[in-house]
């Protein structure tokens, strides 16, 4: 009898085992989930407060954008409207949680005519690594 009722402690114990795990696996990265939505709107969802990625978002694009542009920085909602490689490029930054953030990045040429997707992933990406440092 004894020998049936160690694996059963065990068993019974396997789901807190398992959730912890979870939430430390959950906690070794930043980036939750990342998807590119129809027109090629890019979304990511970050493990991060959005006092921490607004900052950075704001910081990141002045790196992208062009020469001689400046960009529209509105602080509620968060957005930045911005000139990146001759496309109109748009960044809206909103609080999900504490500490969950969604960015989306999407971005036109040709003045809304066609979706720039390979400038949005560019500025996606830059986005994602300078978090990544901070």
């Amino acid at each position: 009898m004894k020998r049936l009722l160690a694996p059963l402690a065990l068993l019974a114990l396997a789901p807190l085992f398992s959730s912890c795990f979870l939430a430390a696996a959950a906690g070794a990265g930043y980036v939750v989930s990342q998807q590119v939505l129809p027109n090629h709107v890019h979304v990511a969802q970050v493990a991060l407060d959005v006092d921490q990625v607004w900052p950075s978002v704001k910081e990141t694009v002045g790196f992208y954008q062009e020469p001689g542009s400046e960009p529209t920085v509105q602080d509620s909602p968060r957005t930045i409207h911005a000139k990146v490689d001759g496309s109109k490029v748009t960044i809206e930054v909103e609080a999900i949680d504490l500490d969950r953030t969604t960015i989306r990045v999407s971005a036109e040429k040709y003045s809304g005519l066609a979706k720039d997707n390979a400038t949005a992933a560019e500025l996606m990406s830059g986005i994602l690594k300078r978090l990544e440092k901070d």
